[in-house]
């Protein structure tokens, strides 16, 4: 099956890939929710088909699954026969819609449903998500289920992603999103990893920390250091502040941070064969030998291009 896009309003679908140029979709680990442009011919002669697309208009994007549901937010005409949309998926409204939110000693996955419910957010899965919440928040939908994760990913050291399907959203463990990349040329399926080029690789320790100090009221209460990275690197430290809920956990707190920071970081670029299943925040196995690309990776950004049937993507990657 081929990509094919659709327009959807309150009166029909209509399958507009017929009059589409290139489209082009993307997402970042930054940002909830992925951005779609396409651009379509445009004439007034009468023999030209004619389709209606017009702001707040549904449109898919779906191959042999559903690639990205979202609503047409801005038409932009270049001259006289080309148009330009920009579309969002749901998550458009959480990143522009605040909220006032209480959470009084609830688990994180049920504070994150409960507003859901009270912002009329369908949801897809929620993973149990054992961390608990106690705070008042006041900010945008997204940043309020971002920082909810962010406690709970400081507190467990496990790391969360949020992605809209469907128009439903999902919450689940990373490391469960791991993509088995393939491409099929001429009915034979192959490894991502054989259709790579560009790629670009920085190793650093600019951004590393290896000693951890967690402050609260002014106080030190956990301290976390790795002696072997110090004598080697030298000292570089992080000093975070701490709710009073977060005392008790400091330690833990600061175990966390530690892991995660207390590495030469190793970021990468490339481009590939595209495959649907790429998506930012999901995971996966790179081996490259001109610039020693090797292991596991997180898909921080990534960009799909469709043109002519030619499926092509560029991601920015890092080590995990």
């Amino acid at each position: 099956m081929a990509h094919e896009l659709w327009r959807i309003n309150k009166s029909q679908a209509v399958n507009i890939t017929p009059i589409v140029g290139t489209i082009s979709w993307s997402d970042d680990v930054d940002t909830l929710g992925q951005q779609l442009s396409f651009n379509t011919a445009y004439n007034d002669h009468r023999y030209f088909p004619q389709v209606s697309i017009e702001p707040g208009d549904t449109i898919i994007l779906k191959n042999k699954q559903e690639i990205f549901r979202g609503t047409m937010v801005t038409e932009q005409r270049n001259g006289a026969f080309e148009r330009t949309f920009t579309c969002f998926d749901p998550a458009f409204y959480l990143n522009k819609s605040k909220e006032i939110f209480q959470c009084n000693k609830v688990r994180a996955d049920v504070a994150i449903k409960q507003l859901c419910a009270l912002v009329n957010v369908p949801v897809g899965n929620i993973v149990a998500i054992s961390a608990i919440i106690k705070k008042i928040f006041n900010a945008e939908i997204s940043s309020i289920i971002k920082e909810i994760l962010d406690i709970a990913e400081k507190t467990l050291g496990v790391k969360y992603r949020m992605e809209m399907r469907q128009g439903k959203l999902f919450i689940e463990k990373q490391m469960d999103l791991l993509i088995k990349g393939s491409f099929l040329l001429g009915g034979t399926e192959y490894d991502l990893n054989e259709s790579i080029s560009n790629p670009s690789r920085k190793r650093s320790i600019e951004e590393m920390k290896n000693s951890i100090k967690l402050v609260n009221k002014e106080k030190v209460i956990a301290t976390v250091k790795d002696n072997n990275l110090i004598a080697k690197y030298g000292l570089l430290q992080e000093v975070q502040d701490v709710s009073d809920e977060e005392k008790s956990k400091a330690k833990n707190i600061a175990s966390n941070l530690l892991k995660d920071l207390g590495r030469v970081l190793e970021e990468s670029s490339l481009e590939m064969i595209g495959n649907d299943e790429v998506r930012a925040g999901r995971l996966i196995d790179l081996v490259e030998s001109k610039t020693g690309i090797k292991g596991r990776h997180l898909i921080k950004s990534v960009n799909h291009t469709l043109d002519k049937g030619n499926h092509k993507m560029s991601m920015q990657l890092k080590v995990i």
